[in-house]
């Protein structure tokens, strides 16, 4: 898995019209793509390309020929997608920002992104529609689930693993080989030392649990 996108990916469309869309179509841009339209509800400043609904965006694909990007920030609603995106026959290829680092033994599966100035590790395995947000890192050897989210400046180390649609929040690290379920939470800043259950929330230095995810 080489930096940046493929040669042959340039022309996208972005599902989502928020802020985290905003960020990849950043991405995508500084990357020399061209996105010809998004979908969704905006929000914040006017787009500068067509808004469309998901069905139109999906028209518009399969008469284009474009790849797809999911600009969705909410962990479910992005794994959700993954069921529309293969019934409507979309391409969903990872994409990497021009100033992150994925190793070329690494895995990212379909609708993964990796953000500005992130560090996908050797032999690391990420599922599909995973985010490795700006500045994250995610070390040798170590898995997220699809839906996985680590924001910006969380750390998963060397053989760490993350389950399905759990979200590892700003700052925070999951040290080495130390297993956190699906659907967990792990608060900003807070270090994980121990395995986590499934649907868990924990926070704090050491991690300790603080309830159960909604």
């Amino acid at each position: 898995m080489s930096d940046g996108l493929r040669p042959d990916v340039t022309s996208w469309a972005l599902v989502g019209a928020g802020g985290h869309a905003r960020v990849l179509h950043d991405v995508l841009v500084r990357c020399g793509a061209d996105v010809v339209a998004v979908s969704g509800e905006p929000r914040g400043a006017a787009w500068d390309v067509p808004v469309l609904a998901d069905d139109e965006l999906a028209a518009l694909v399969a008469r284009t020929g474009a790849s797809v990007a999911l600009g969705v920030g909410d962990d479910a609603r992005r794994t959700r997608l993954l069921g529309w995106a293969a019934a409507c026959d979309l391409a969903l290829p990872p994409v990497v920002a021009s100033t992150a680092t994925v190793a070329p033994s690494a895995t990212l599966g379909a609708g993964t992104v990796v953000l500005e100035h992130a560090h996908v590790g050797p032999s690391a395995r990420l599922g599909r529609a995973v985010v490795v947000n700006t500045a994250a890192v995610v070390e040798h050897d170590a898995v997220v689930g699809d839906g996985g989210h680590l924001a910006p400046g969380a750390v998963l180390l060397g053989a760490a693993e993350v389950g399905s649609g759990t979200l590892v929040g700003s700052g925070a690290r999951v040290l080495p080989g130390v297993r956190v379920g699906s659907g967990v939470v792990v608060g900003a800043g807070a270090v994980v030392v121990a395995d986590v259950p499934d649907g868990a929330v924990v926070a704090g230095v050491p991690a300790r649990a603080t309830g159960e995810a909604g």
